[in-house]
């Protein structure tokens, strides 16, 4: 008997030593808004633009890191470019898996897109390949491609001056179209265009709708869609359709030209000469299929996002576009438009550029990253299996690295000689973190450059007038969602002169 309550006397100190270490460590969580029980925060988390709120908790708390709970989930929001460093990039072993989550990844396909694929040999398979062709070295290869739509753009807007953000949807997505997979769009409402739109278009939907419950309750998931109250099954559907769609149908048309040995030069045709050496063909090519789908992503949300927080830029901040002008007329001059090869001499247009991926990111959140094993950070927990989200947007509107943050203002990426500072950070946090960071933003940072050097070198951005020719006064609202893009955007291209209009006319006439 003395050796059975033994047992029990050792086995309560164990029992009350775990219990006491569990209630340390949640003692030690970071600061963050209280919750309930089981549910944790469900109920007073942000619905949107949840960017905003978290940094107002931050700034309650006093922490550059805050805690929350859904359900048994564990989120921490890292609101500084220190903590961030500090954890997505010095312990990436930690920090680079992703949440799976059964809405994206299972019902709706998504877990064939790189920036959404698990920590793991698949991923960085799939990534070795992305990497081969997006690397700095290798986007020059693009720039004749990219210079021929950003003309077709000014044509454009020359005959339909107030449909800005078309213009800007059809010159990335027609640039990347043919640079993937060697297709060449028509003018207007080109169908493999108007796919792969949609499926890119897919996946903020699915953000925008917020929370699914089946995210945190996996077995509603064999719920049939007739069932009552399981509509978001049939619009999971929906979505499962589109991205199938953008997926397959741009491939399935470099394909045929490869096999029948009509192909183009392309990124998938350079990838599909690698299927016979393959020891897995099938494997090989969902790899391929996966890749340039993302490939066509990469080069149009953030793209067209930037762009359309351009045109709101310069609408409140004219000063910035004759400033700009300013500079491309010493440097380039009127007789041509100015190309990739005139970057370094124009340092005002690469601080534009700049000032737009910081002033409003098109991912003001990052993809959540998910810990691999347990973790301590300045004496907090951070406990395996976590999600860790990085507040770009308050990482770029830190007043500690941008005076000022509110104002739209590129000369802060400059020194009193206006050249390019290097003093001053990069908004690189706008592709998001660690190795879990866009290999893509070289290309879209060139086709961004390049539109904004040529629309200014040639237009003015002006407010739009209403039918009674009543001027539109833009507003600084934005679209809450995966991507953050401004509302309702309205403005007119104007030319700056006849002899812009000549230059244009002939530029594309020449391509």
């Amino acid at each position: 008997m003395d050796n059975i309550y033994t047992l029990y006397l050792i086995f309560a100190v164990l029992l009350t030593l775990a219990i006491a270490r569990i209630q340390k460590r949640k003692d030690r969580f970071p600061p963050g808004p209280p919750g309930l029980p089981v549910v944790g925060n469900l109920f007073n988390s942000p619905k949107g633009h949840s960017w905003l709120a978290y940094q107002s908790w931050s700034t309650l708390y006093g922490s550059d890191i805050i805690h929350f709970k859904l359900f048994s989930n564990h989120v921490f929001v890292v609101s500084s470019s220190t903590v961030a460093k500090e954890l997505f990039e010095k312990r990436s072993n930690i920090y680079s898996d992703r949440h799976q989550k059964v809405m994206v990844h299972e019902l709706t396909g998504w877990d064939r897109n790189l920036a959404l694929m698990s920590y793991s040999e698949r991923w960085r398979t799939h990534r070795r390949h992305f990497h081969q062709y997006f690397r700095p070295d290798a986007v020059p290869a693009y720039h004749p491609c990219i210079t021929t739509e950003v003309h077709k753009l000014l044509a454009a807007a020359l005959d339909a001056p107030n449909d800005c953000i078309k213009h800007f949807r059809y010159m990335a997505g027609s640039a990347t179209l043919n640079i993937v997979y060697a297709i060449e769009t028509q003018p207007e409402d080109d169908p493999i265009l108007i796919v792969a739109e949609r499926g890119a278009q897919c996946l903020s939907e699915i953000v925008n709708a917020g929370s699914f419950l089946v995210d945190s309750v996996p077995a509603l998931k064999y719920v049939p869609g007739w069932f009552p109250g399981a509509g978001w099954k049939k619009q999971a559907a929906v979505w499962r359709e589109q991205v199938d769609a953008l997926h397959f149908r741009p491939f399935e048309i470099a394909k045929a030209a490869y096999d029948s040995g009509n192909a183009k030069p392309c990124i998938t045709t350079s990838l599909l000469d690698g299927l016979n050496k393959s020891a897995d063909k099938k494997e090989y090519e969902q790899m391929v299929i996966n890749v340039t789908a993302l490939a066509y992503q990469a080069g149009t949300d953030t793209t067209v996002t930037s762009l359309t927080t351009l045109v709101l830029a310069m609408l409140f901040y004219p000063e910035v576009q004759a400033a700009a002008r300013a500079e491309i007329d010493r440097v380039v001059g009127c007789d041509r438009l100015p190309e990739l090869g005139d970057k370094e001499s124009l340092p005002y247009i690469t601080a534009v550029t700049k000032e737009v991926l910081r002033w409003h990111p098109a991912l003001p959140l990052a993809v959540p990253h998910r810990t691999i094993e347990d973790d301590e950070y300045q004496g907090y927990f951070i406990p395996k299996g976590s999600l860790v989200i990085g507040n770009t947007w308050a990482i770029l509107r830190d007043p500690s690295r941008y005076a000022n943050p509110e104002m739209f203002n590129p000369s802060r990426f400059l020194t009193s000689e206006g050249t390019l500072d290097p003093d001053v950070p990069d908004p690189t946090e706008g592709f998001g973190y660690g190795r879990r960071i866009c290999v893509g933003r070289h290309f879209a940072m060139d086709i961004m450059w390049l539109t904004v050097a040529n629309v200014l070198a040639v237009f003015e951005i002006n407010e739009s007038v209403d039918a009674f020719g009543r001027v539109v006064k833009a507003r600084e609202e934005y679209t809450t969602g995966l991507f953050s893009a401004p509302k309702d955007m309205k403005a007119t291209f104007k030319p700056r002169s006849a002899a812009a209009v000549k230059l244009i006319r002939s530029v594309v006439a020449e391509s």
